[in-house]
């Protein structure tokens, strides 16, 4: 498709460092976006891969970023819900900022859906604080 000009980049989802290697072997387009679950209360998920760190790193050690998807389904239930609503109050910030907030503080990015322009307001109203280190690695040990 690249060589073909119909399209500048690619993006990939779900794949693992090797399948990103295994993309990367075949000297072609090297995917710009990884999509993959990652965002608080994925713990499950990133720990048989090495960690939510991990990820990240791997990714970008290949030159992909990781975009998350659907990054609030587990952040705004449970154990993740509570803790942040707590993280929130610090900040003056809702749960899924604070969620949003941990994605990008971890190096990733996120795409989200909303069908009002508040909520997408609110989506985006999350680059007036950061998460403290130890904050960061509460979150990222929530499942």
């Amino acid at each position: 498709m690249q060589a073909a000009k119909l399209t500048r980049s690619i993006a990939v989802s779900n794949y693992s460092p090797r399948q990103l290697d295994a993309v990367l072997s075949m000297k072609g387009t090297v995917p710009t976006v990884n999509q993959l679950p990652y965002g608080v209360g994925f713990a499950g998920y990133y720990d048989r891969l090495g960690g939510a760190a991990k990820i990240v790193q791997e990714n970008k050690k290949r030159g992909v970023i990781v975009q998350a998807w659907s990054p609030l389904r587990k952040a705004l239930s449970g154990p993740a819900l509570v803790q942040c609503e707590e993280i929130g109050q610090k900040y003056g910030k809702s749960a899924a900022q604070v969620a949003l907030r941990w994605i990008v503080d971890t190096g990733a990015t996120f795409t989200t859906q909303t069908k009002t322009k508040t909520h997408f307001e609110e989506d985006l109203n999350i680059f007036d604080f950061s998460l403290s280190p130890e904050e960061v690695a509460t979150l990222a040990k929530i499942q």
